[in-house]
């Protein structure tokens, strides 16, 4: 079972930026949804312990990881894409941090997807901890 980490380093009205880390090694970055209180597709889930597994999304027609245990949430995915525009409340991955069309973005999220999914193994199961950088200044609801 592997133990992936989400630092969120960024956090904006706009978007959410992070850094994530399988087993402690420094894999990708990710962008969320700004904080709209938890709600389904529109808002970065709270910070907090979550378990993951690896499941087929019809949407995506690919295996992908899910975060289950997210209070009020469901489909939760870490995926591929960009933009906020393209997150539906889930976490995308990225090589590295940049901007698209004036958005907030995390570029070559292809690469990224890639490098995650190879850090992830043969793995099925894993657990997500997301936090926030001390260095960031944001009150975020917590679950442990």
């Amino acid at each position: 079972m592997r133990k992936v980490e989400l630092i969120r380093l960024e956090a904006t009205d706009e978007a959410t930026l992070g850094g994530l880390l399988v087993d402690g090694k420094s894999i990708c970055w990710t962008l969320e949804e700004p904080w709209r209180g938890n709600c389904q597709d529109v808002s970065c889930i709270p910070a907090g312990r979550y378990s993951l597994r690896l499941e087929y999304s019809p949407s995506k027609k690919c295996k992908l990881w899910t975060v289950k245990g997210v209070p009020g949430r469901s489909y939760v995915r870490i995926h591929k894409g960009n933009t906020v525009d393209d997150t539906e409340g889930c976490l995308l991955t990225g090589t590295n941090p940049g901007y698209l069309e004036g958005k907030r973005a995390v570029l070559a999220s292809r690469v990224a997807f890639d490098e995650f999914m190879h850090a992830m193994g043969g793995s099925r199961e894993g657990i997500i901890e997301i936090s926030y950088s001390p260095t960031l200044t944001h009150v975020e609801h917590v679950v442990y």
